[in-house]
């Protein structure tokens, strides 16, 4: 635990490191062509989310139906995860972590577009394929209501877990670190650790058995009806989930008569609910040896380093009660050990849940940013709407209306501001649990606040910029469309933020030219000058008689 959250010398930088905390600056050097082609390409995906998709008697069918879906600004946010994930993980020792990475990012890219975009297509496609070939109708969404599904996933899951577990525990009993550690100055990737760092193995498993818990009682939460009918609705699957679903295959025939099938949540509560008291069963004995062993009531080998130090540092006088000073030895010593083990015992949960959580985490900063994505298309198009959909001879005027009945022309910029908050913090947090080291996330967000503040003072010339198109495809006839107006809330914001920030950078630079040296006189030069300040700074010696 102490060595994930351990910080390194600020003069020394890790190998993860992309900002300069001293110096305030960039430790990656981006190419030219790379921040060029970003900033281009997002110009470009936002005008074809703002101009096109719309699906209405103003646009051709073929454009209406190739962007109806933002997947163009959803991979132009992915190219963005990408190149984060490449900047933590550039170091040539990192390669390994890198290429996990990026297959597991672009697995879910697939993965989330297909399913978050594209599902009624593709289901749809396989559909007329399977008929043909079988001569009846086959849907893809056979395979979202089939309990089979959910079984393998929740079972796969736990064992991940618990194959992780053992093999950290064969390491911890060689006595080697439970956890791979990787060296953020050097690079080298070791299983070795200093012995104060190592839990003991009461320790490791007590930690583990809560991080098993930790982890089957959110299994049982997700494997519920309703969260999977959300999580339907949310997607737009559209496959209906209920309690036979979540069951175990054949679970529903069996007990049809009782009415209580054995779902996956009270098969994962009821794991729960072993792991749990064992984990803290564990933890307990292992605080009350410590205790015991502070007064030498067990075998010193058995006693932990901070009841030892009690043991050898007690006063031993006989005029003090035997009774109080054991009591408070007791008590003393059972409240560092807890308090030792409680940080062990969240090192050890983190440690555990990582193979499973750095994983899960893409795939959530993936939908987070797929999620942004049609939240800012639909801003956008509410915004050309409003101005071209306003009367009942357009044929969208009762959808339109009813988005501006429910606000979403505020709601929506916020809920894409919030899921790219969310994908942020996901993708972040999945480079540290994969690395094991919080200075990955600690610099990283700080990199990000450095970027999200630039983007915040210069977003006003790209709105503008962006309008400015408005005003040409108006004027020429390319397109009706008004998906950029002016004066938006955005613009107004990040202007007012670049007028407040310059308006202090701009006293700050004034205060310091008013206590800087004296201006040069006309025909003086500057070195003389300098000189001359020198010698007046130079102290005389006087001498002594």
């Amino acid at each position: 635990m102490r060595a994930m959250f351990s910080r390194m010398g600020n003069s020394q930088h890790a190998i993860t490191d992309v900002y300069d905390e001293e110096r305030r600056t960039f430790l990656v050097r981006y190419p030219v062509w790379l921040v060029v082609g970003l900033g281009l390409s997002g110009v470009i995906v936002f005008l074809l989310t703002g101009f096109l998709g719309f699906r209405d008697s103003m646009e051709p069918a073929i454009t209406g139906k190739l962007f109806h879906e933002p997947w163009a600004l959803y991979l132009w946010f992915c190219a963005l995860i990408l190149t984060l994930q490449i900047s933590i993980l550039r170091h040539p020792s990192l390669r390994r972590q890198l290429t996990e990475t990026l297959i597991v990012t672009v697995f879910c890219i697939i993965f989330v577009g297909i399913l978050y975009y594209f599902n009624v297509q593709i289901s749809n496609f396989l559909s007329s394929i399977l008929s043909a070939i079988l001569g009846k109708h086959i849907i893809l969404k056979l395979l979202g209501s089939s309990p089979l599904t959910y079984t393998i996933i929740n079972f796969l899951i736990i064992a991940i877990f618990w194959v992780d577990t053992i093999r950290r525990w064969v390491r911890r009993s060689r006595g080697d670190s439970p956890t791979r550690r990787i060296d953020l100055a050097t690079g080298e990737v070791t299983f070795k650790a200093e012995s104060d760092e190592i839990p003991t193995m009461q320790e490791l498993v007590s930690g583990d058995l809560v991080a098993g818990a930790f982890l089957v009682l959110v299994l049982a939460l997700i494997f519920r009806q309703e969260t999977l009918n959300f999580f339907s609705s949310v997607l737009n699957v559209g496959v209906p989930i209920n309690t036979c679903t979540v069951s175990l295959p054949g679970a529903c025939n069996q007990y049809a008569t009782t009415g209580n099938p054995p779902t996956l949540t009270f098969i994962d509560l009821i794991q729960t609910l072993i792991y749990l008291p064992l984990g803290l069963i564990i933890l307990a004995l292992a605080a009350t040896l410590s205790g015991l062993g502070a007064v030498g009531g067990v075998n010193e080998k058995a006693v932990a380093p901070s009841s030892q130090a009690l043991l050898a540092n007690r006063e031993g006088s006989s005029t003090v009660n035997v009774g109080e000073q054991v009591s408070i030895t007791v008590l003393n010593t059972l409240r560092s050990a807890l308090n030792r083990r409680i940080r062990i015992a969240i090192g050890s949960l983190a440690g555990a849940l990582r193979i499973v959580a750095w994983p899960s985490l893409i795939l959530l900063g993936t939908i987070a940013v797929a999620a942004s994505a049609r939240y800012i298309q639909q801003y956008l198009h509410l915004q050309s709407d409003g101005r071209t959909c306003t009367t009942t001879a357009c044929p969208e005027y009762g959808a339109v209306q009813r988005l501006f009945s429910e606000h979403v022309q505020f709601t929506a910029p916020v809920s894409a501001l919030a899921w790219g908050i969310v994908a942020a913090l996901a993708i972040v947090f999945s480079a540290t649990l994969l690395i094991y080291r919080w200075r990955v996330a600690d610099n990283t967000l700080r990199l990000l606040g450095l970027v999200s503040f630039t983007v915040l003072l210069v977003f006003w010339i790209f709105s503008l910029a962006l309008s400015a198109f408005n005003a040409f495809f108006s004027l020429t006839n390319i397109s009706p469309r008004v998906p950029f107006p002016q004066p938006g809330a955005a613009t107004i914001i990040s202007f007012v933020a670049l007028l407040i920030f310059g308006g202090f950078a701009l006293i700050r630079t004034l205060g310091r030219r008013g206590q800087g040296q004296p201006a040069v006189p006309a025909g003086v030069p500057a070195q003389n000058m300098q000189r001359s300040q020198q010698t007046q700074d130079t102290p005389r010696d006087t001498g002594n008689a």
